[in-house]
């Protein structure tokens, strides 16, 4: 699986590649996380990887070069949720190894939602961040599909080029899966943590079919989804109502979700860290068939 995010020289600067990983002999380095091509982004994240729930690393690296010392290096599953936290974690140029036998693997950064997981424990804002992030690359469709990221956060500008290019809004993503279950946040939740809601956008192109508006993406099967999905982040027929504010070109500033408390009363907790996935349109009409995508 790849990442390549771009920055603002480039024509599409947000987008994140996942390829596939070359094989390596023993005693080589294996670039489990090297760019394939120049600007794309696809998902190919598996919901029951983050559902590990084996995020809770204190620290990145002590030296800024070999990965802190984790079990999820011992296997291809750990490896791929390695590969994709890294990508979502560090800036393009960043890139940590850890080493299996006489194998090293390296995860190279790509996007840099918190490149200060490099100097110490890695605070809840940017949990939430990294996150959102890795919702974002869930895949369900059991395809690759190119995906503009966009945010309230600096690594995740974007410019009019990329807007004109990825116009049809999908779903957003907020969350932590870093914290462990049963234990109280910041934020009060002791639950899953793994929230997604459908764009206004998506909400107006599936009006006449609302069985088609809930996004299969976000899990290859609904009986064992960890993700809960809240139905429209901005509510066109109930606005007051809505899961998300403060709206923008980049998606939504700030999501609530009802969350789990030690109580078990209801709660609503706030979330301003949150991605938002915006799709070109032959692939949105690929996946929402009965729906009609809103620009030409």
């Amino acid at each position: 699986m790849t990442f390549s995010a771009r920055q603002t020289h480039l024509a599409i600067p947000c987008l994140v590649l996942f390829g596939c990983a070359s094989s390596a002999d023993p005693g080589t380095e294996e670039a489990v996380a090297t760019s394939e091509a120049a600007v794309v982004s696809s998902n190919r994240l598996s919901m029951n990887r983050l559902s590990m729930n084996g995020l809770s690393m204190n620290g990145l690296s002590a030296d800024g070069r070999e990965l802190a010392t984790t079990d999820l290096l011992l296997d291809e599953d750990g490896r791929e949720l390695l590969r994709y936290t890294i990508g979502c974690a560090l800036p393009e140029g960043r890139s940590l190894v850890g080493t299996v036998g006489s194998t090293t693997y390296r995860f190279d950064g790509r996007i840099g939602l918190a490149p200060d997981w490099l100097r110490g424990p890695l605070p809840e804002k940017s949990q939430r961040w990294v996150t959102a992030c890795l919702l974002a690359h869930v895949n369900g469709y059991g395809v690759e599909v190119a995906i503009s990221l966009r945010g309230g956060h600096a690594a995740l500008a974007t410019d009019s080029a990329e807007r004109r290019t990825y116009q049809q809004e999908e779903v957003s993503f907020f969350g932590n899966v870093f914290q462990p279950l049963g234990a109280r946040d910041e934020l009060g939740d002791i639950g899953s943590r793994m929230y997604a809601c459908g764009g206004a956008l998506l909400q107006m192109s599936c009006a006449d079919d609302e069985s088609a508006f809930a996004p299969e993406r976000t899990c290859a099967s609904k009986a064992d989804c960890s993700l809960r999905f809240l139905g429209p982040c901005r509510d066109l027929t109930a606005p007051k109502t809505s899961v998300c504010k403060d709206v923008s070109f980049d998606g939504y500033r700030r999501c609530q979700a009802p969350t789990s408390t030690t109580s078990g009363k209801s709660k609503t907790s706030r979330y301003d860290e949150v991605v938002t996935v915006f799709l070109q349109r032959p692939d949105f009409s690929a996946f929402y068939p009965l729906c009609t995508p809103l620009f030409p």
